[in-house]
């Protein structure tokens, strides 16, 4: 399914309110948060959403993201759910999601997980000094990571032999294998193993940071320095939000001039959506048959 200029406006409107949920629960419990890759960009350079992107991402140093976990499971909301890799089993992913209850989303029609509208939530670790060291572990993850999406994954079995008729696929074929006859053991045992290596350095003590579950590469890992400090305010679509101290050294180290637009072909919305309802939700079954 396409978000059409028609329908922009509102799938906007149903994103930046849960960012503002988050900013109201962050601010009233003290807890850390910075918005981070394009969300960060559209809070500098348009004043709130980028006018081609469909998503909202935020990121929080590991002790308030652990702390935000208790504090939102704490209350009763009727609007808003959050969506963890331990709350649902289907959840193909190691970070979370603060999502609106009122609507469905399926982003991948091979993986039956249904949330809602969300702003996605990544924590920000504490990694070695040894910028070498540490970005062996953040390919590490990448591959567990890897593992983790693939065993979420449904397929047919014509669909999965096919695998095999292309050697580059072999070891994904290996991995949904074993998904499909221990998915639920080997789903925990590679959340374990994430978890392991985002805990080996503690976030208060490193001097570089790393967000694993990040999509920049080896610019995820940073001085700390960037993002402690007092944040710098910025408004988004009316949202007053915070951006990491030094926002600059963060902004040039992963895009280089933030400033300046991308080309014409470059400014689309970089997330499938396989399914969704802005209206009302849907049960996972209700999704699976409108989307097979």
């Amino acid at each position: 399914m396409v978000i059409t200029p028609e329908i922009k406006p509102k799938w906007n409107a149903i994103i930046t309110d849960i960012l503002r949920a988050f900013v109201e629960i962050c601010n009233e419990h003290g807890l850390h948060y910075f918005c981070v890759g394009g969300t960060a960009i559209g809070a500098v350079r348009h004043g709130g959403m980028i006018p081609w992107d469909d998503d909202i991402d935020v990121c929080m140093p590991r002790p308030d993201y652990e702390r935000f976990v208790e504090v939102f499971n704490a209350m009763d909301s009727p609007d808003y759910e959050l969506v963890t890799p331990y709350s649902q089993d289907n959840y193909p992913l190691p970070s979370m999601k603060l999502c609106n209850k009122k609507t469905t989303l399926m982003e991948d029609e091979h993986t039956p997980c249904v949330t809602g509208l969300y702003i996605d939530i990544l924590p920000v670790d504490g990694t070695s000094d040894d910028r070498k060291e540490a970005l062996r572990l953040f390919h590490h993850y990448h591959k567990i990571k890897n593992r983790l999406s693939a065993i979420s994954k449904r397929f047919s079995l014509q669909e999965q032999f096919a695998l095999l008729a292309r050697p580059k696929e072999w070891g994904q074929f290996c991995y949904k294998t074993i998904g499909f006859f221990f998915r639920k053991s080997y789903r925990r045992h590679l959340l374990k193993e994430l978890r392991a290596i985002s805990m080996k350095y503690p976030f208060d003590t490193a001097r570089n940071v790393l967000v694993y579950s990040g999509s920049y590469g080896d610019k995820e890992v940073y001085p700390k320095e960037w993002i402690t400090g007092s944040p710098q305010f910025f408004s988004f679509e009316g949202i007053p939000v915070a951006l990491p101290h030094d926002y600059d050294a963060y902004l040039r180290n992963l895009f280089g001039d933030y400033m300046q637009l991308p080309p014409m072909e470059k400014r689309q919305a970089k997330h499938h959506k396989a399914y969704f309802n802005m209206d009302s939700r849907e049960s996972l079954d209700t999704v699976k048959q409108k989307v097979h």
